[in-house]
């Protein structure tokens, strides 16, 4: 079973098809949840072998939601996969002279405003919880709906447009409560938290690179404990469980008041 962030015919739901396609041969059963702490829910009773959660978009950056769960779940980083996003501006009929509204869920607007500005001049924007949502209405009230072109066919509508914007990508988290072997090509993503002093974040982070450990993330995020109180997440070439990355974790765990190996897994190429 695969639980991943719905509702059909989103993003999410395409990103699961393949991980279902390239890793378990199509045989992946797919089982859509209404929130990312759904899934992660999900996985971690094992009421789902794996899960598909947004982690981050070039354009917007990290999902708050999936990151607080990382570090609250027993569950782990099982694989990654990222996603060139295209949306399409669909309708259901022929747009009547009042100023055109459109449909979609906050984000995948903001991604294409300008553009949609260009096309569509002055117009009103109505958010919804998600772009199939926008979709469904859009085909009842005749109105414009924005998201990934494959709504179209599910709810009868027209595409006016595809819209693609330069390096807009979206990486995804594969989830489970399996551990992945070590392959040749490997990344490993953590999160730790640091002493409150001048320079601690600067030390942590020769741990990596006194061993020569290319990392190719890190950002911080509240802890939520209080304010000025912060967790960090970090990614590194690697697996956990081979050196140098199994001799910096181990002392990343000495150095740090909080760490927690999210997982080892494939890394994705360009």
């Amino acid at each position: 079973m695969i639980s991943y962030l719905g509702p059909p015919g989103t993003f999410t739901e395409e990103a699961a098809e393949r991980f279902s396609e390239e890793e378990l041969g199509g045989n992946g059963k797919l089982q859509s949840a209404r929130t990312i702490t759904a899934v992660f829910s999900r996985v971690e009773r094992g009421e789902a072998d794996y899960g598909v959660v947004p982690w981050e978009n070039s354009l917007e950056g990290s999902v708050g939601e999936t990151l607080d769960n990382f570090l609250h779940r027993s569950v782990r980083v099982f694989g990654e996969l990222v996603l060139p996003i295209v949306h399409a501006l669909m309708s259901g009929s022929e747009p009547d002279d009042r100023e055109p509204v459109v449909y979609s869920h906050p984000q995948a607007y903001e991604q294409a405003r300008e553009t949609l500005r260009e096309l569509l001049g002055n117009h009103e924007f109505v958010p919804t919880a998600s772009t199939a949502e926008a979709a469904k209405l859009a085909s009842k009230e005749g109105a414009y709906a924005l998201g990934p072109p494959r709504l179209a066919e599910r709810f009868g509508l027209d595409i006016m447009e595809e819209i693609r914007l330069e390096n807009n990508e979206t990486r995804f988290a594969i989830i489970s409560r399996r551990d992945r072997a070590p392959t040749k090509e490997d990344k490993t993503s953590v999160v730790f938290s640091v002493t409150d002093r001048p320079g601690a974040l600067r030390e942590i982070l020769g741990i990596f690179a006194d061993r020569g450990i290319n990392l190719t993330k890190i950002e911080s995020r509240p802890a939520k404990r209080g304010l000025g109180d912060y967790v960090f997440f970090l990614d590194f070439e690697g697996h956990r469980m081979l050196y140098p990355g199994s001799e910096a974790l181990a002392e990343l765990r000495e150095r740090t008041p909080f760490s927690k190996v999210l997982g080892s897994y494939p890394k994705v190429f360009p």
